[in-house]
């Protein structure tokens, strides 16, 4: 049964516009930078990103300079503070996904498109070892995930079947199965993967044949399919938080708003979270330690980057950066619930971070932008 009912912020009513944080352009270099960003951090907070280069048709990796491995400098461009590498090149890189490993190295999951293909590429401190995971016209829509043995875990989409994938690597080789086949249809886009506690895996994903969010989980044995939100769900994420609590948040293309869900007992409560017109694309979620969701979404009429946050029983929304920016927006929170961001300047075609550790700005409140790179 499919429990819903409306929570909604008046539009255009932000509790504040910008804050305390810190803002910087990660590669000025060239144009046509910072798509499909992923981001992570290590142990100590230290934040790393994954990009799309359309100028050279190449995945990228980005790393703060001091915190960067010796042994990694081999190869990368310093751009002021962020070092940064190319990892694969020849047109592949987009719909990449990163996680870091409990060494801190990067696993990448992202699609070639020359191949159409998905492959994956961690880095061993020395380099890039990348392999092909499966191929026929798959590997768009790619999230990825590691089990608290190291080992990846990756949902995509097969464009070819039109069916929802899920690959998991033994150590060996890689195990594929299929989650969801939708007759004379196609089921798997914006798919967004977590692993629960006992890493069990949960997908959400937009079923486009049926026109609705969906949500699927394995039980180690099977997997069980079933519909969140009969409308459509789009830029679907993710997350597991306290009690193994599943929250999702989507853009609902028929509103262009955002939308967020959770799952409570058996049922799933849908709230709309924006309802300004044109809110929700790229929407990201995260759940800190104390069980609060955190969302990152992009405002397509306004191009901004906008955050919202469930503060007891209301949202509380926040413009982190405006002029131009927010596409392709994503974050992270570190150990100690400190958020980290990346998302592309649309004007200049560069990818950007913000961050909630770092010191307060005496601009009235308001945090100067950093170039980095020249």
């Amino acid at each position: 049964m499919l429990a819903a009912f409306a929570c909604v912020l008046s539009a255009g009513n932000y509790d504040s516009y910008y804050g305390n944080y810190g803002i910087e352009t990660v590669d000025v270099r060239a144009h046509d930078k910072g798509y499909y960003l992923s981001i992570d951090t290590d142990r100590d907070s230290n934040p790393k990103m994954t990009y799309y280069d359309a100028t050279e048709g190449s995945l990228k990796y980005a790393e703060r300079a001091g915190s960067a491995m010796p042994s990694g400098m081999a190869g990368a461009e310093l751009q002021g503070a962020w070092l940064i590498r190319t990892v694969d090149k020849s047109r592949t890189g987009k719909f990449c996904s990163l996680k870091l490993d409990r060494d801190g190295f990067p696993n990448i999951s992202y699609y070639d498109s020359i191949n159409r293909a998905l492959k994956f590429a961690r880095f061993d401190g020395s380099k890039w070892k990348i392999t092909l995971v499966d191929s026929g016209n798959v590997g768009t829509y790619s999230s990825l995930r590691l089990d608290r043995n190291g080992r990846p875990h990756i949902a995509y989409y097969d464009a070819k079947q039109g069916i929802l994938k899920y690959a998991v690597f033994d150590g060996e080789k890689w195990n594929i199965s299929e989650i969801d086949y939708a007759r004379f249809g196609n089921s798997g886009k914006f798919a967004s993967l977590a692993l629960g506690g006992d890493d069990r895996p949960y997908v959400s994903y937009f079923d486009e044949s049926n026109g609705c969010l969906k949500f699927a989980s394995c039980n180690g044995i099977d997997w069980v399919v079933e519909t969140v939100d009969a409308r459509p769900g789009q830029f679907t994420s993710i997350a597991v938080g306290p009690s193994e609590s599943i929250h999702i948040s989507y853009y609902d293309p028929n509103r262009a708003v955002l939308c967020y869900a959770v799952k409570k007992a058996f049922n799933w409560e849908l709230k709309t979270i924006d309802e300004e017109t044109g809110t929700g694309m790229y929407s990201h979620i995260a759940v800190d330690s104390k069980g609060t969701p955190r969302i990152i979404y992009f405002s397509s009429l306004k191009k901004n980057v906008n955050m919202a946050t469930l503060i007891g029983l209301n949202w509380s929304r926040v413009v982190l950066d405006s002029g131009g920016v927010g596409a392709d927006c994503t974050f992270c929170l570190d150990q100690h619930d400190g958020w980290h961001a990346a998302y592309r300047d649309i004007v200049n075609s560069s990818p950007k971070y913000a961050t909630s550790n770092s010191n307060p700005a005496s601009d009235n409140g308001r945090w100067p932008f950093h170039i980095i790179g020249h």
